[in-house]
């Protein structure tokens, strides 16, 4: 499908599909990062403890790498989840420039926490839906992000 100035009625759907998407994204947004900011959370430090619970020993370069952002973005996070009692570092005996990343007993139980609370979200998100309707969402997000992702590579601005 191509959308040209001559589909003014296809034009105007994909505008408001276009703004549900971004009307869902704020407020997705702001209920997570509501309820984090309760807890003394930034909206990027669950998906760490995530990471960290998951890969137990990382450094802030892995944690870099798998989210792909910048080491300055992750140490800053890395620091304030640290002043919160909810990472420690440690040495790294085979690199003591390399400090190696471990969650603590209360980072524990705030990653069980978050869990608990995307799951409820999701439930909330996703309720009236049946699993097909899921799976054809799924399929045409994906479509459009594979679109994006192409184009954005052929626009040089990856």
């Amino acid at each position: 499908m191509i959308v040209s100035k001559g589909c003014e009625k296809l034009i105007s759907k994909v505008k408001k599909l276009d703004a549900e998407f971004k009307k869902y994204h704020i407020v997705h947004h702001e209920i997570i990062d509501g309820k984090f900011r309760e807890y003394g959370l930034g909206c990027g430090q669950p998906p760490i403890l995530k990471y960290l619970s998951d890969n137990e020993d990382a450094t802030q370069k892995e944690i870099a790498d798998y989210f792909n952002i910048s080491q300055p973005a992750v140490a800053k996070s890395l620091k304030k989840m640290e002043e919160s009692g909810l990472i420690i570092r440690f040495e790294n005996k085979n690199d003591s420039r390399c400090h190696k990343l471990k969650l603590t007993k209360k980072g524990k139980e705030i990653k069980k926490f978050a869990d608990d609370y995307f799951l409820n979200v999701d439930n909330v998100t996703y309720q009236g839906f049946t699993e097909d309707e899921i799976e054809l969402l799924s399929s045409f997000v994906k479509r459009m992000n594979d679109n994006l992702t192409t184009f954005r590579k052929e626009d040089n601005n990856v």
